[in-house]
């Protein structure tokens, strides 16, 4: 089977609202395209607190990675290298 952790998005605040809402700013990126830009612009804004929201397709694998049934030690680096 193919198991993957993740968050369950349905109970997940919207973030970019909620840093508004602290008087902060919010950064959404749902496209792979927009990253570079929108991290650019983030990053720009020294002087404020900027909470980045990205997507991640759900099929993408996110490293690190626990190894399954391993310790928190026990990790997948890359598709190739394990700690």
């Amino acid at each position: 089977g193919s198991r993957h952790s993740h968050s369950y998005m349905e109970s997940l605040p919207d973030f970019v609202k909620l840093a508004e809402a602290y008087g902060h700013v919010g950064v959404r990126i749902t496209e792979s395209k927009d990253l570079k830009s929108k991290m650019e612009e983030a990053f720009a804004m020294k002087d404020r607190l900027v909470v980045i929201d990205i997507s991640v397709d759900t099929s993408e694998h996110v490293y690190p990675m626990q190894i399954k049934d391993g310790s928190m030690r026990d990790m997948w680096l890359s598709k190739t290298e394990r700690t």
